[in-house]
């Protein structure tokens, strides 16, 4: 009798998604359960990402007629993310497969609500007939159980492994602020760059890191017409060892997020004991308390993302506070060693309720 595993299937473009999995797989977690990792999009042509889609739906479907799967571990987001993945989960349904459909998606109200009423009601059948939903938050659980109220959802945090090393202890004279980010309206880069002149005024030392791919032009354009380039670096997309060592200089992150779900890169900065600053949206609200453990601002208020900025930038023993805070938090909740526990006692039940059936 052939061995049955485990199918983790996301996106193989960079972002917070790969990042997860990533994670999972850099901590043990495929290892202990076996996974093979399918890739069901990337980076590049329309055709390149229809033939990567379609040689992972082939690939799985190969391995269920020969009854070699024992569940699927879909990542999604929103638009053609959610319609693949939830193919995938139908297909997988067919053979008698259970799915687990993770939730990433900022923007996945705004889709929801776009959408015709027959496809909504794809929608919710997609999740109601899920082994399990994933959501990042209890706001998402609440809105989840408010369009699919049949749905099995259950919420598990996004995580990221603590650094052993300290971290840079606050100076009075430096002020180096790190943006991490695909680089377009959705994730403020727009606001920050047009709110940087009045932070500018009062720490004029200041400097903005921005790693990050999307709209570079536009948003280099954008520092130029305000006047700042001179103290605005533009990295481009940064992971591994230089997101490493910019963790390492950064004296606060900052994220002025329209629309996210648990963004990796504020976990990263949090557990690098760096101070955020970000806005109220998406989960959170549930990962910071404004003034304990971060700064908490409205999306597309620049006079408040200014001043935020600015009292970090003169006040390096509130830096210092909120960053230890901010660390105690990750390591609390949304470290490895809080989340990982949860998604193995998730995969027991789900394998668990298989071999009954």
């Amino acid at each position: 009798m052939s061995t049955k595993l485990p199918l983790m299937i996301c996106t193989h473009a960079r972002g917070g998604m790969r990042s997860v999995v990533e994670a999972y797989a850099r901590d043990g977690l495929f290892q202990r359960w076996g996974f093979k990792s399918l890739w069901t999009h990337r980076e590049g042509s329309a055709i390149s990402r229809m033939t990567v889609c379609l040689c992972a739906y082939l690939d799985m479907l190969q391995l269920l007629l020969k009854s070699q799967v024992s569940f699927l571990h879909l990542h999604v987001a929103m638009r053609g993310s959610f319609w693949r993945k939830s193919f995938f989960a139908a297909t997988a349904r067919r053979f008698g497969v259970p799915s687990i459909i993770h939730l990433h998606g900022s923007e996945m109200k705004t889709f929801y609500g776009s959408l015709s009423p027959l496809r909504q009601a794809v929608v919710k059948h997609s999740l109601e007939h899920a082994g399990r939903v994933v959501v990042l938050s209890e706001s998402w659980r609440k809105f989840v159980a408010e369009i699919a109220p049949q749905a099995h959802i259950e919420v598990i945090h996004n995580y990221v492994t603590v650094p052993v090393e300290r971290p840079r202890a606050p100076h009075a004279s430096d002020f180096n602020v790190l943006f991490l980010g695909l680089l377009g309206h959705r994730k403020g880069i727009y606001d920050l760059l047009d709110c940087w002149p009045t932070v500018l005024q009062t720490v004029p030392g200041a400097r903005l890191l921005v790693g990050g791919n999307g709209e570079v032009e536009l948003a280099i354009r954008r520092a130029s017409a305000q006047g700042v380039s001179t103290s605005v670096d533009f990295l481009g997309w940064v992971d591994g060892a230089q997101k490493l060592d910019l963790f390492g200089i950064a004296d606060a992150f900052v994220l002025p997020s329209y629309n996210e779900g648990l963004p990796m890169s504020v976990l990263e900065a949090m557990s690098w004991g760096k101070p955020v600053v970000a806005t109220r949206v998406g989960a959170i609200p549930e990962l910071i308390t404004n003034e304990l453990d971060g700064l908490l601002v409205t999306a597309g208020d620049q006079m408040a993302l200014a001043d935020a900025l600015i009292r970090l930038g003169l006040d390096y023993r509130l830096r210092r506070t909120l960053g230890e805070a901010g660390r105690k938090r990750i390591e609390g909740t949304f470290s490895n060693h809080a989340v990982l526990p949860r998604l193995d006692a998730l995969y027991s039940t789900i394998t668990n309720q298989c071999a009954k059936n």
